[in-house]
Protein backbone atom coordinates (compact mmCIF):
# COMPACT_ATOMS: atom_id res chain seq x y z
CA UNK A 1 0.00 0.00 0.00
CA UNK A 2 0.77 3.70 0.24
CA UNK A 3 1.80 3.79 3.27
CA UNK A 4 4.08 0.21 3.57
CA UNK A 5 7.84 0.61 3.29
CA UNK A 6 8.91 1.82 0.05
CA UNK A 7 9.79 -0.09 -2.98
CA UNK A 8 13.16 0.62 -2.75
CA UNK A 9 13.43 -0.58 1.00
CA UNK A 10 11.44 -3.68 0.10
CA UNK A 11 14.16 -4.35 -2.83
CA UNK A 12 16.85 -4.38 -0.66
CA UNK A 13 15.66 -6.21 2.40
CA UNK A 14 14.27 -8.90 -0.17
CA UNK A 15 17.02 -8.54 -2.86
CA UNK A 16 16.51 -9.38 -6.67
CA UNK A 17 14.92 -12.20 -6.58
CA UNK A 18 12.04 -11.88 -4.63
CA UNK A 19 8.58 -10.46 -6.50
CA UNK A 20 7.73 -7.05 -4.81
CA UNK A 21 4.12 -6.15 -5.71
CA UNK A 22 2.95 -2.33 -4.94
CA UNK A 23 -0.93 -1.38 -4.23
CA UNK A 24 -2.08 1.57 -6.83
CA UNK A 25 -4.96 3.51 -6.69
CA UNK A 26 -4.19 6.01 -10.19
CA UNK A 27 -2.02 5.97 -12.97
CA UNK A 28 0.47 8.38 -11.04
CA UNK A 29 1.32 5.41 -8.44
CA UNK A 30 0.96 2.68 -10.99
CA UNK A 31 4.07 4.89 -13.10
CA UNK A 32 5.96 5.59 -9.70
CA UNK A 33 5.73 1.71 -9.15
CA UNK A 34 6.79 0.63 -12.03
CA UNK A 35 9.77 3.19 -12.21
CA UNK A 36 10.76 2.24 -9.03
CA UNK A 37 11.20 -1.75 -9.59
CA UNK A 38 7.78 -3.24 -8.44
CA UNK A 39 7.45 -6.28 -10.45
CA UNK A 40 3.60 -6.08 -10.35
CA UNK A 41 0.85 -3.38 -9.38
CA UNK A 42 -2.52 -4.47 -7.46
CA UNK A 43 -4.85 -1.64 -8.53
CA UNK A 44 -7.94 -1.10 -6.82
CA UNK A 45 -10.48 -1.06 -4.76
CA UNK A 46 -11.83 -1.50 -7.73
CA UNK A 47 -14.83 -1.82 -6.35
CA UNK A 48 -16.72 -1.15 -3.23
CA UNK A 49 -15.40 -3.99 -0.53
CA UNK A 50 -16.50 -5.08 3.00
CA UNK A 51 -12.91 -7.31 3.00
CA UNK A 52 -10.63 -4.09 4.14
CA UNK A 53 -12.05 -1.66 6.84
CA UNK A 54 -9.48 1.13 5.28
CA UNK A 55 -10.43 0.12 1.73
CA UNK A 56 -9.77 3.81 -0.45
CA UNK A 57 -12.32 5.13 -2.40
CA UNK A 58 -12.82 2.60 -5.67
CA UNK A 59 -11.06 3.71 -8.89
CA UNK A 60 -13.42 2.05 -11.11
CA UNK A 61 -13.02 0.03 -14.62
CA UNK A 62 -12.29 3.10 -16.48
CA UNK A 63 -9.25 4.06 -14.08
CA UNK A 64 -8.34 0.33 -14.03
CA UNK A 65 -8.15 0.34 -18.29
CA UNK A 66 -6.06 3.83 -17.50
CA UNK A 67 -3.49 2.23 -15.13
CA UNK A 68 -3.32 -1.26 -17.46
CA UNK A 69 -2.52 0.91 -20.47
CA UNK A 70 0.04 3.48 -18.39
CA UNK A 71 2.76 0.28 -17.48
CA UNK A 72 4.50 -2.58 -18.65
CA UNK A 73 4.16 -4.67 -15.44
CA UNK A 74 1.33 -7.03 -14.44
CA UNK A 75 -2.03 -5.24 -12.86
CA UNK A 76 -3.77 -7.51 -10.72
CA UNK A 77 -7.24 -6.05 -9.77
CA UNK A 78 -8.43 -5.66 -6.26
CA UNK A 79 -11.26 -4.63 -4.25
CA UNK A 80 -14.94 -6.07 -4.71
CA UNK A 81 -14.36 -9.06 -7.21
CA UNK A 82 -16.71 -11.81 -7.82
CA UNK A 83 -19.06 -13.48 -9.86
CA UNK A 84 -20.93 -10.52 -10.74
CA UNK A 85 -18.30 -9.23 -12.51
CA UNK A 86 -15.64 -10.97 -12.71
CA UNK A 87 -16.42 -10.66 -16.60
CA UNK A 88 -16.01 -6.98 -16.59
CA UNK A 89 -12.87 -6.87 -15.07
CA UNK A 90 -11.43 -9.58 -17.17
CA UNK A 91 -12.47 -7.13 -20.08
CA UNK A 92 -9.90 -4.52 -19.13
CA UNK A 93 -6.90 -6.80 -20.16
CA UNK A 94 -5.32 -6.58 -16.51
CA UNK A 95 -3.23 -9.79 -15.91
CA UNK A 96 -5.03 -11.17 -12.63
CA UNK A 97 -7.35 -10.89 -9.52
CA UNK A 98 -7.38 -10.92 -6.19
CA UNK A 99 -10.26 -12.27 -4.19
CA UNK A 100 -11.03 -12.63 -0.25
CA UNK A 101 -14.81 -12.55 0.12
CA UNK A 102 -15.88 -13.88 -3.34
CA UNK A 103 -14.05 -16.99 -2.15
CA UNK A 104 -14.25 -17.19 1.85
CA UNK A 105 -17.83 -15.93 1.31
CA UNK A 106 -19.13 -19.45 0.28
CA UNK A 107 -20.08 -22.38 2.02
CA UNK A 108 -17.59 -24.58 -0.55
CA UNK A 109 -14.51 -22.80 -0.45
CA UNK A 110 -13.02 -25.17 -3.11
CA UNK A 111 -15.67 -25.08 -5.51
CA UNK A 112 -16.20 -21.56 -5.20
CA UNK A 113 -12.46 -21.42 -6.31
CA UNK A 114 -12.70 -23.64 -9.44
CA UNK A 115 -15.88 -21.69 -10.61
CA UNK A 116 -13.54 -18.52 -10.46
CA UNK A 117 -10.90 -19.95 -12.07
CA UNK A 118 -12.72 -21.73 -15.07
CA UNK A 119 -14.35 -18.48 -15.69
CA UNK A 120 -10.94 -16.35 -15.49
CA UNK A 121 -9.46 -18.72 -17.89
CA UNK A 122 -12.12 -18.70 -21.12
Amino acid sequence: GQQDLPIQIARKLLGNHKIVGYSVGNVAEALYGQQNGADYLGAGPIFPTGSKADAAEPIGLLQLKEIKKSVSIPIVGIGGIGLSNIHEIKATGIDGISLISAILGNDNIEQASRNLINIWKK
